[in-house]
């Protein structure tokens, strides 16, 4: 008696998986415009609650298993091709096709759970309280009045190196445990951002993540906010800030940088609370030397000299890395905001300005 052959189940080869895929995709289209829609189905604590747990669990490794994880699949990516290339004579290769496009979709859908799906939940302005809303040039040089004023007073007090150059006086994972520190001082006002998470990580091939211009990376599939431990120390601390709003479930790079410079001012420890001055400052003097570069320049002459000194590293530090290799990073970190709905990509950094004029403005100050 002949039998038929056994079909194999749907999922074995994983269609299903795509079918899955492709429908959260369409959910993340549908909520993109209805952000309440997005919180009834999957409310945002549900979703911090399981970045918490997640970074808990993978902050138990010192280091960071979501970079292995990028190259474990580097490596795999390599020998899929070879692999593909070879059942295109040998027959097979749809079947692997299809089994990588498989796989694909459930890291897709891992992102999309755990972080993807908050680029369409509501700005950070619904728990800060405040109101959207436009600003013209006066305003813009009074907030960059405001944040030169502090930035000069705190650059008094700050640790330098030899050259005169602003240095971090204390040690990398000290600077982790503090930054700890300043959420759950925030988080009594804003107790949505509060909760206990991983700590951060520092990432191993930082000296080659430069030639990228990354300096932080949050890492969705582990929890886990990464930061590029050989960048500068004007700004490091802030990165740290930065990648932990992130991991609180802040998808938008403007939003998390504006939040990095709000938890920086809740430390008591002045390095920080410079690093944090000192994003806001770059970000909103960009700004206005777009709008007016007269005013800049007038405005960059009240600088402390310290100040101009750590900008002068900071940009000299950078040059040595620049390349093809930064401008296809580049190129990549905007098409990726892009698909996110962050429809001015890489140029979206500067609406963090809108930020802080709307908390200086409606606030009363910073």
């Amino acid at each position: 008696m002949r039998f038929g052959k056994k079909k194999k189940p749907l999922l074995s080869e994983g269609y299903l998986w795509m079918i899955l895929a492709a429908l959260i995709y369409g959910f993340s289209l549908v909520v993109r415009d209805n952000p309440a829609l997005l919180e009834r189905v999957y409310p945002a604590a549900v979703n911090r609650g399981l970045i918490r747990v997640l970074s808990r669990i993978t902050g138990t490794v010192p280091f960071s298993l979501g970079e292995f994880l990028v190259y474990g699949h580097v490596l795999a990516l390599v020998v899929i091709g070879i692999l593909f290339v070879k059942k295109l004579f040998t027959g097979g290769a749809l079947r692997l096709l299809s089994r990588t496009l498989a796989y694909v979709s459930i890291l897709y859908m891992i992102f999309m759970v755990v972080f993807g799906l908050n680029y369409q939940r509501p700005s950070v302005r619904t728990y800060l309280g405040l109101e959207k809303n436009l600003y013209g040039q006066e305003e813009l040089v009074a907030l960059n009045e405001a944040l030169i004023l502090r930035a000069n007073a705190l650059r008094e007090e700050m640790p330098e190196n030899k050259e005169g150059v602003f240095t971090l006086s204390f040690e990398e994972r000290v600077l982790y445990e503090k930054a700890q520190d300043s959420f759950v001082s925030f988080s009594e006002e804003v107790p949505v951002y509060g909760g206990t998470y991983g700590i951060t990580k520092g990432i191993l091939a930082s000296e080659y993540l430069n030639y990228t211009g990354i300096t932080g990376i949050f890492m969705p599939f582990t929890g886990e906010a990464n930061v590029n431990r050989r960048s500068p120390d004007l700004l490091f601390p802030a990165t740290v800030l930065h990648e932990m709003a992130h991991q609180r479930g802040v998808a938008y790079e403007d939003e998390a940088n504006y939040l990095a410079f709000v938890t920086s001012q809740y430390h008591d420890h002045k390095e920080i609370q410079y690093s944090g001055t000192m994003l806001a400052l770059i970000n909103a003097m960009n700004a206005l030397h777009r709008e007016n570069r007269e005013l800049y320049l007038e405005l960059y002459a009240t600088y402390h000299e310290g100040i101009q000194r750590d900008l002068r590293a900071y940009r000299e530090f950078y040059k040595a890395y620049e390349g093809p290799v930064n401008e296809q990073a580049t190129k990549v970190n905007d098409n990726y905001l892009k698909s996110q709905g962050q429809a001015s990509g890489v140029k979206s950094y500067g609406e963090m300005v809108n930020l802080l004029l709307e908390h200086f403005m409606q606030k009363g100050g910073l």
